[in-house]
């Protein structure tokens, strides 16, 4: 496996795991709001 191979999987398994993380943060926020 060629060293841009290796760097390309691991920018899409950062995103896979950090989009997730991001829209769950974002939907928290804005129930929060919502609340207030």
């Amino acid at each position: 496996m060629s060293m841009g191979a290796t760097i390309f999987w691991a920018v899409v398994i950062a995103a896979l795991i950090i989009y997730p993380t991001f829209w769950t943060i974002k939907k928290g926020y804005s129930r929060k709001w919502d609340e207030e």
